[in-house]
């Protein structure tokens, strides 16, 4: 019987460097697609977590007659509005509902996020965003006027006026006295 040689026992791969690095390189890709996709998915779990918190605070309004509908399909790359409500005097809104953390204000001109000390710019720009939802919820449903809404169901609302760019800005809160105000 002989004795095993070890390098006879091992498998060898032989392969050009070329290959291992664009190995690396795919498994590096593969990893930050897989980051990015788990980070978009956190936050559309937060989003879906912020409607719900919003749409629970909507039921007494359901309960007097309002008629509400959540994901509204808008047929273009607005995607849908979140909530389309109507009044039973038939005044109708849309909120676009952010689910977004710190303190909203704003320059004058557009909304910012506060987080302790630091401003930071929104990645979007939800005033026109809303006014597009509203515009398009409108022609869809054939309505005269909407108002447009976008409601913040985790930050706080620190502005002096509640309306910038014809868009209110609340808080989940403020949300329902400010539908009973707007409706009288």
């Amino acid at each position: 019987m002989s004795a095993l040689n070890p390098a006879q026992t091992q498998p060898s791969l032989n392969l050009p460097p070329a290959l291992y690095a664009l190995l690396i390189v795919i498994a590096i890709g593969s990893t930050a697609n897989g980051i990015y996709l788990w980070k978009r998915a956190n936050h559309a779990d937060q989003g879906a977590k912020g409607e719900e918190d919003v749409a629970q605070a909507m039921l007494p309004l359901q309960q007097a007659g309002w008629q509400i509908e959540y994901g509204m399909h808008l047929g273009n790359r607005l995607g849908d509005a979140d909530i389309v409500c109507i009044s039973p005097q038939k005044k109708a809104f849309v909120i676009d509902v952010k689910s977004h953390r710190g303190t909203v204000i704003t320059d004058g001109k557009q909304l910012q996020r506060q987080m302790g000390k630091t401003t930071y710019p929104f990645e979007k720009d939800f005033l026109t965003q809303a006014t597009k939802q509203a515009l398009q919820v409108r022609k869809q449903k054939n309505l005269s006027y909407i108002t447009a809404i976008v409601a913040f169901s985790n930050a706080r609302v620190s502005m002096q006026s509640n309306k910038i760019q014809k868009v209110y800005v609340v808080e989940k809160s403020e949300l329902i006295p400010l539908l009973k105000t707007l409706n009288k």
